[in-house]
């Protein structure tokens, strides 16, 4: 059995949330900002455990349900990446933040727009992951 849909859930989550907080840390930054940015960095480096591992599963899914679901773990791969990238530029964008005060309100909006389109791209990665088990 593989790591993948064991570890899968940790970043899913994680970043969800870190979304939902940055949306708040719009309203009341001193309250929901380092939780944002420790969610935001956390989710990301378990999402990069999480697409490491997604490999196993690839060769675990092929030897069990045939090349059928190639087209559907490629999509799903491919979507994970993208998400990937969103989070990871939010993340890096709102540790550079704390650096640069002067543009934190710019960088935060940025951030926010990363953190909404990459939960887009991660609810649409889990659906396909979600099809590669179940219509398998």
């Amino acid at each position: 059995m593989p790591l993948h849909p064991l570890i899968v859930h940790f970043p899913i989550a994680l970043l969800l949330l870190a979304t939902v907080i940055e949306l708040l840390a719009l309203w009341k930054r001193s309250t929901f900002n380092t939780t944002g940015t420790v969610l935001l960095v956390v989710g990301f480096l378990s999402g990069i455990v999480s697409y490491m591992t997604g490999d196993g599963a690839e060769e675990f899914a092929e030897e069990k349900w045939g090349r059928d679901v190639f087209s559907l773990i490629h999509t799903h791969e491919t979507l994970a990446a993208i998400s990937l990238v969103l989070f990871g530029g939010a993340a890096g964008l709102k540790l550079l933040s704390y650096f640069f005060p002067k543009y934190q309100k710019a960088i935060y909006i940025i951030v926010v727009v990363l953190a909404v389109i990459g939960s887009i791209t991660l609810a649409i990665t889990g659906h396909y992951g979600g099809r590669i088990v179940y219509e398998s």
